[in-house]
């Protein structure tokens, strides 16, 4: 859901970065974008991920795309998450996580980590509250998404889409059992109006990555008959969560360095 954000990031990243994708199953549209913005990267498997570079001039970053369907099942999304952060304890400086709450699964993620001697985060506002979830995160803190989904006082509900949530609409609607068929949109109405839904809330964060967005939107206002409200969005909390661990990695590496050179 964070791949939009994550191709941001690295398109404004320098050349002293230098970018791993761990390839499996979940990076093919991911590729995708990073070679429409031409952004190098390297693919490797976790099994041959180098260790801990020496190097002061260069910044190693590793991206794991996990399967798009954990989001629907908090249980198993924390199992994954969990399990894919202890198998590479010991390679890394640093982990950040592209969750939120999700539920609850990951509230506990940073305290649970904190055996690995290592920062290991997960996406924060300014105040530093984690985000609940992708469409938290898309907002510029977490009251201005509280604010956009209590906005509506008659008791109807907003529908969010980012270009993400765009783009796997269907398929979002499958996994969140709204319906068991991705054409079934009959039924999809139907829960939707059960649940009180009458609009859509398009979230423009800025990013342009998904070229349909703005069409996909639309046709989804059209099929279920809603009102399309847009909201200004921000990809602020994941650049500064991203800014944030990188100082805090460089700075510990110079320190670890200084203090070397003074032994």
């Amino acid at each position: 859901m964070f791949e939009d954000e994550l191709v941001h990031i690295f398109e404004r990243e320098d050349d002293n970065t230098r970018l791993l994708l761990i390839e499996n199953e979940n990076i093919q549209n991911f590729e995708k974008k990073l070679n429409e913005v031409s952004i190098d990267y390297e693919k490797i498997s976790v099994a041959k991920l180098p260790p801990k570079s020496g190097r002061t001039d260069e910044f190693v970053v590793v991206l794991n795309i996990l399967e798009f369907a954990l989001g629907a099942n908090p249980s198993r999304l924390k199992d994954k998450v969990y399990e894919t952060i202890e198998e590479v304890n010991g390679l890394f400086d640093g982990i950040l996580v592209f969750y939120g709450l999700c539920g609850n699964a990951l509230i506990s993620l940073e305290l649970d980590f904190e055996y690995m001697g290592i920062p290991v985060r997960i996406l924060k506002d300014a105040y530093g509250n984690i985000v609940d979830d992708c469409i938290c995160a898309s907002f510029e803190d977490k009251n201005a998404y509280i604010e956009a989904i209590m906005g509506d006082r008659n008791g109807k509900g907003t529908y969010f889409l980012t270009p993400m949530q765009a783009a796997n609409w269907r398929k979002m609607l499958v996994l969140t059992k709204v319906a068991s068929d991705p054409d079934n949109i009959k039924m999809m109405k139907r829960v939707f109006d059960y649940s009180g839904y009458n609009k859509v809330g398009k979230i423009d964060t800025g990013l342009c990555y998904e070229k349909k967005f703005d069409k996909t939107v639309d046709e989804f206002a059209s099929i279920f008959d809603f009102k399309k409200v847009i909201f200004s969005g921000s990809t602020k909390i994941t650049d500064n969560c991203y800014q944030s661990i990188k100082r805090e990695l460089i700075l510990a590496s110079s320190a670890k360095k200084e203090n070397q050179n003074s032994n």
